[in-house]
């Protein structure tokens, strides 16, 4: 049993949270601290934080130079992952931002990934332990990490895009596909503007049955968001 846990969660919009991973968390007792980018960022404070998690935006990792804000997020993460060793949960944007901070490349995708698509595992990672060789999940990115941070690992690749999921050592555990999403979380999105127009601009008429589709596939959204919760807390804590 894991001790219960304050987590620091940096989200981009308040509509954009932790979604299907928040009653797993209410589930077993742990604290999540909203702070939301860029308002509250600068005093967000790490101190009496036992973990963070970063998810997903619309801005990129190379808008730093623009977006000061993002500098400080970037620095939190910084001193999160390499000063404190603090346990790391990165989704999309949160993914990119920490491949940055250990090294890595990121850059504009060839093509981006909208949707409902699929990923493959690489080998037999634990994070994915049990779940079948390619898996469907929600995906709305375009920027990847072109090249893997040094010490990092890839556990799962589209063909699109080779980093859908990493791990550094065994504090830092990031995924590019939106684990966190259901369609709770959706319908959440959608009152974000012009949010379900720029979905729809990318997947057609299929926007028109996403929430039917997210549904249908609900049971193995829920294993895979089960399977990324239950091995990060195992990761760190033997």
């Amino acid at each position: 049993m894991v001790t219960p846990m304050r987590i620091l969660v940096i989200q981009h919009s308040d509509k954009e949270h932790a979604g299907g991973f928040r009653p797993l968390f209410s589930r077993d007792g742990h604290q999540l601290i909203a702070c939301t980018a860029p308002d509250e960022i600068g005093d967000a404070d790490l101190d009496g934080i036992d973990g963070l998690w970063v998810l997903g935006g619309p801005m990129q990792v190379w808008e730093a130079v623009e977006l000061p804000w993002l500098a400080r997020e970037i620095d939190l993460i910084r001193e999160a992952v390499l000063e404190r060793r603090l346990p790391y949960f990165g989704i999309c944007l949160g993914h990119q931002l920490l491949a940055h901070v250990l090294g890595g490349e990121v850059a504009p995708a060839e093509k981006s990934e909208v949707g409902l698509l699929h990923v493959s595992k690489r080998g037999n990672p634990p994070m994915f332990d049990g779940l079948s060789e390619e898996f469907g999940c929600f995906q709305w990115h375009s920027a990847e990490v072109r090249h893997l941070p040094p010490g990092a690992e890839v556990m799962a690749s589209s063909a699109r895009c080779n980093v859908q999921a990493m791990v550094w050592g065994t504090t830092a555990h990031s995924v590019q596909f939106h684990a966190e999403l259901d369609g709770a979380t959706l319908a959440d999105w959608y009152e974000i503007e012009q949010c379900e127009e720029m979905l729809r601009a990318h997947i057609g008429g299929a926007a028109d049955r996403i929430f039917d589709d997210l549904a249908a596939v609900e049971t193995t959204l829920a294993r895979v968001r089960e399977n990324l919760y239950r091995h990060w807390f195992a990761s760190f804590a033997r």
